[in-house]
């Protein structure tokens, strides 16, 4: 297929019909998701009323609401549109999804924006969906037995480091892939200060990333515009 086939093939086909396939199944995902609140609530009698409901609603939005602005839009360069709807269906990620399509792009020398970057990116997510099913089924399945039989050190170590050690392999990946190194110290050392703040959990958390996100900006910002006058 020549470039310009392949060019006409991904605007005019692959493009649309990933954006049919993937607005269908996050709807069908929405809808099988809420089927049982709705059957506790409705059918059950269990509906705890709108009070209730926005009571453990306003927290949450407060806690993770800018993320559902800031992830969409931070991940979108890497995952591209079909990976988009694959990973937001899918979930985990920033522990999976990405580190995924970040060693997969970075092994065929794929790069960030490009088509082949996004076919590389649906190839890698599908492939983790598939292995993390067979693995997340065989642990349901095998844990209990496998976690009886382990001594009670292993199991703190697993408590204990295996989400630390994930989050630090995908923030080694994230440094390794800027293209500014200085930008990624600079959101996380404004982060940590906000986290450090004496003010709510559920405000500081929030503000430790909008404020990384807008010092990386400044900093980028200041960046170009000294080497515009240099």
């Amino acid at each position: 297929m020549r470039n310009a086939e392949a060019d006409s093939f991904y605007s005019q086909t692959f493009i649309p019909r990933a954006h049919r396939l993937g607005i269908a199944t996050l709807v069908l995902g929405l809808v099988f998701s809420l089927l049982p609140a709705f059957y506790l609530s409705f059918v059950v009698g269990a509906w705890p009323g709108f009070e209730a409901v926005l009571r453990a609603f306003i927290p949450i939005a407060a806690f993770v609401g800018v993320i559902w602005i800031i992830e969409p839009l931070s991940y979108f360069p890497m995952l591209g549109v079909a990976g988009t709807y694959m990973s937001f269906l899918s979930g985990n990620i920033g522990n999976m999804r990405l580190p995924v399509v970040i060693g997969s792009q970075t092994a065929v020398n794929a790069e960030l924006g490009t088509k082949k970057a996004e076919v590389v990116a649906v190839i890698g997510i599908a492939v983790s969906v598939l292995i993390n099913l067979v693995f997340v089924l065989a642990m349901v399945l095998l844990g209990n037995l496998i976690l009886n039989h382990l001594p009670q050190f292993a199991i703190d170590m697993l408590k204990n480091y295996t989400l630390p050690s994930i989050y630090a392999a995908v923030f080694m990946m994230f440094l390794g892939a800027a293209k500014e190194s200085m930008h990624v110290l600079v959101v996380i050392v404004v982060a940590l200060i906000v986290v450090a703040l004496p003010i709510s959990e559920i405000v500081n958390v929030t503000a430790a990333g909008v404020g990384g996100i807008l010092a990386s900006l400044l900093v980028a910002r200041f960046s170009s515009g000294r080497s515009e006058k240099a």
